[in-house]
């Protein structure tokens, strides 16, 4: 069996190296398409959410709404977080039945 000449398996090489790289292109896709996927979902799950508690009906109203409540949530985020979803019901629960 022959041996390689330098050339060819420079020439080798290369077809390896451009392979590799569409492999890699095709996994950073997959990639990209997964987290592009999973933000979509997020984005329904949370606007889901701001819908059903605060009965929006339109993206000018929860624009509204969200621009509303941005200090608050941006002051309370933290404390807000520490506590259950539970704990953060019977909070609204209270309020509601003050009023």
């Amino acid at each position: 069996m022959a041996r390689k000449t330098d050339s060819e398996r420079l020439q080798e090489l290369e077809e390896k190296m451009e392979k590799m790289k569409a492999q890699k292109q095709q996994v950073e896709s997959r990639i990209k398409q997964k987290e592009r996927k999973e933000r979509t979902k997020r984005l329904i799950e949370i606007g889901a959410i701001f819908e059903h508690h605060f009965e929006i009906t339109s993206k000018e109203e929860a624009e509204k709404i969200a621009w509303g409540f941005k200090k608050i949530v941006t002051n309370r985020k933290e404390d807000l977080s520490r506590l259950s979803i539970e704990e953060l019901q019977k909070q609204g629960e209270k309020e509601l039945q003050k009023k």
